[in-house]
């Protein structure tokens, strides 16, 4: 996250502001169970643990709107891509930049509902909506990762 956090100011913001909230309702927290005063700790430990889940819960949706706004406005955000796959790999075109990627690079495909998930790197996972495709391109796809898949080369890394 080191380099996330560099590069993207909205993002180390927003996840300072959920993990100094989740401190600050600790700590408070923690001072109500050592409070040395007759009080009524169950009651307050009550409120403190349901503000605690609120607060993270709302700064969560809050940083996610922000950063996905933030996202969108950068310049290849919500640029429209061309992808290519075929016995080779993947080859995802964007009017900015063009990535290639041999199907070794791939750990893993995964298809659910609505997208099949190509997984590079933990912190790198490319996603194609299957919206985007007609019925036979589906078909097309789900045959040419079997196919990378049977012969060994998908996630076979670079010897």
């Amino acid at each position: 996250m080191r380099l996330v956090l560099a590069a993207w100011p909205v993002v180390r913001t927003w996840g300072l502001a959920v993990r100094l909230w989740l401190a600050a309702t600790f700590v408070t927290t923690a001072a109500l169970i050592l409070w040395p005063f007759d009080i009524d700790r169950n009651l307050w430990l009550l409120v403190s643990f349901y503000a605690m889940i609120v607060g993270v819960i709302a700064l969560s949706l809050i940083a996610n709107r922000r950063i996905s706004k933030a996202a969108r406005a950068a310049p290849l955000g919500d640029a429209p891509s061309r992808w290519v796959l075929d016995e080779t790999g993947l080859r995802i075109e964007h009017a900015l930049s063009t990535q290639s990627l041999d199907w070794r690079a791939v750990v893993r495909v995964v298809e659910e509902r609505d997208r099949i998930i190509f997984a590079v790197l933990p912190s790198r996972n490319h996603v194609l909506p299957l919206r985007c495709l007609r019925p036979d391109q589906q078909e097309a796809v789900r045959k040419l990762i079997a196919e990378a898949s049977e012969s060994g080369r998908l996630g076979a890394g670079v010897d």
